[in-house]
This record gives C-alpha cells, structure tokens and sequence, in this order.
C-alpha cells in the first residue's frame, strides 16, 4: 500500500499554566530545547484596552503576556508549539508513527519538567494526505478506492462504533462512548495553493515558507484529524474532566487515537 502523508500532526492539551509562570518558563524552554530546535519565536500578542469616559471611548494597545514558543529544527522537518495549555508537532513529510512518538516523547518530557504539567484533557492526531491526479484524467486520484473524487460516509473501521454528522466533503464521526472524534475532509488543491492548514502558516514560515502545489495537476488532499478526549464531549457534567498526567497515559491516548485514524486512511486506499 502506498503512503500519502504530507503533513503529520501531534500534540495535547493539558491544565493551564499561569501567564506569569509560562512567561519566566520561556528563557528556560529555549535553553534546554535549543540543541534539537535551533530557530525560535515568541510571537507577540496584541490586544486594546478600551476606557469609557465622560469625554466617550479610549483605547489603547497593549502588549499581552507570551502564550505560546514556536520553535524549528534546522532542516525544518519538525516544528513544536509550545503554550501555557498545550503543545502541538507538526512534521514537514511522512514520518513512522513509532519514530515520531519516541521523539515527541524525550520533548515532552523536558516542557513536563520545565512547566509543571500535572494534567491533561486530549490528544490529537492530523494527517494530511495528498493523492495524485492519474494520468489522461479529470476528477480521478491514484490508490483512492472508489477512484472518483473523494468523500463519502460509509467507513468499514467507524460502522458499528461511531455515529456521523455532516455532508458532501466534510464529515464528523463520534465514538459511542463520546470521547474519540474523527473529522474526515477532502478538497482538490490546484497548482499554486497550500495544502498547510492556514493556523500553522506562522511555524511555517519560521521553518522557511509555506510550501504549495507546484505541479501544473491538481492533487486531492484528504484530512484525517482525530481527537481523544479524557471525558465525554457531549456530558456537560464531565466534560471538563482531566486525567493525571504520565507520559504513559499520553502515549496510549496516542497509540488507541492513531489505530482508528491509520483504519480509516487503510478505508480509503486500495490494497
């Protein structure tokens, strides 16, 4: 089977650290993470304090505290952002789970360490997958099952466990127990137009510009991003439930996550 992974992404969320303690973490951060991610940024927040008086309305810009690092290795392969309830990965082209795992594991382990993490809520898994347009053809992509342009809603991995939501290109699938979501979307992209989900620009910018499709035929992407929640998402008194944060509790999160997302990527392409 062949692979079309692009874009990979990782991460999860855990219980907020304060602003003022993120924010005397960073110097910290850089050091101990300089020597795998040697380009870096603290992108600056801006916000307006708004005064209302009897001469009518002020405003002023202010500076924000720091809530986020994003942070490069020097071929650009792997981006981190780094924030006070969250950190996320992203990888530049296909990586194997078990080797993408076992790095996130030694940078987490250091963002534990540094920001106190004693908590967290999800994890996430992206995939961002391209198929090639086939030769003489208009609307039909390489390995895709059903050779057509892609989405549809009847997965043999999600028919008995998950219930779906949504229409044409774009579909939601909740698990029984209401903690895993999977988010399934497909979209042609033409020559000239980036397949990078425009929230990630900024990182990629900093690892040396937002690639785009270069060739004159367009490519499908199909967007698998999976989510694994601690608690169920629709139970408004468990909801904000968190689970007590070990790395082994993290990576089984990741590990249940990713066999649903590589099943449904395994449904759509030809054996």
């Amino acid at each position: 089977m062949s692979n079309h992974i692009s874009v990979k992404f990782f991460g999860f969320i855990y219980s907020p650290v304060t602003d003022e303690k993120f924010a005397k973490s960073l110097p910290q951060l850089i050091e101990e993470l300089r020597r795998y991610f040697p380009r870096h940024e603290i992108p600056s927040i801006q916000g307006f304090h708004v005064q209302f008086g009897e001469d009518g309305i002020a405003s002023k810009k202010v500076e924000e505290a720091p809530r986020e690092l994003h942070m490069v290795d020097a071929e650009g392969l792997w981006g981190v952002k780094i924030g006070n309830s969250g950190v996320s990965f992203s990888i530049a082209q296909y990586l194997a789970y078990e080797e993408a795992i076992e790095f996130i594991e030694g940078i987490v382990s250091v963002i534990s360490e540094v920001l106190g993490i004693y908590h967290f809520s999800r994890v996430f898994l992206r995939n961002i997958n391209l198929f090639g347009l086939l030769p003489d053809e208009k609307d039909r992509f390489e390995d895709i099952k059903n050779g057509d342009y892609w989405g549809r809603q009847e997965f043999e991995t999600l028919q008995d466990d998950y219930s779906c939501n949504g229409a044409s290109t774009r579909h939601e699938y909740t698990s029984i127990d209401s903690q895993t979501k999977i988010q399934l979307a497909s979209a042609v992209v033409m020559q000239g137009q980036s397949y990078i989900p425009q929230d990630e620009w900024e990182i990629w910018k900093l690892r040396g510009g937002v690639p785009v499709q270069n060739e004159a035929d367009a490519v499908l992407l199909v967007d698998i991003n999976g989510t694994k929640h601690e608690a169920p998402i629709n139970d408004p008194e468990q909801q904000n439930n968190v689970s007590e944060y070990s790395w082994v509790a993290v990576k089984k999160s990741f590990d249940e996550l990713h066999g649903v997302v590589n099943s449904v990527y395994v449904d759509i392409t030809k054996e």
